[in-house]
């Protein structure tokens, strides 16, 4: 396989759906502090490649992030973590 090596986001071959598993991922990175609150997260398509799946796994995954109140997102912005509690 050529080209960039993908980020694993499930090392551990769970099963489920990709963007809840992607979603559960990105969340850990928020929890680490890896992504601290304030800062903007990638964009969806620097996800996508990143992670190598599709545009809309990235989406569904960034809306399970908005429900669960880790992150909001501002129109022509970009994505932010929300500062905890």
């Amino acid at each position: 396989m050529n080209g960039p090596e993908r980020r694993k986001y499930n090392p551990d071959n769970k099963t489920g759906y990709e963007y809840v598993l992607l979603a559960d991922h990105l969340a850990g990175l928020i929890e680490q502090g890896k992504w601290p609150a304030g800062s903007r997260i990638p964009g969806e398509r620097a996800l996508s490649e990143e992670y190598g799946v599709a545009l809309d796994t990235v989406r569904k995954a960034t809306k399970i992030l908005r429900e669960r109140g880790l992150v909001q997102t501002l129109k022509s912005k970009g994505t932010f973590v929300t500062p905890r509690d």
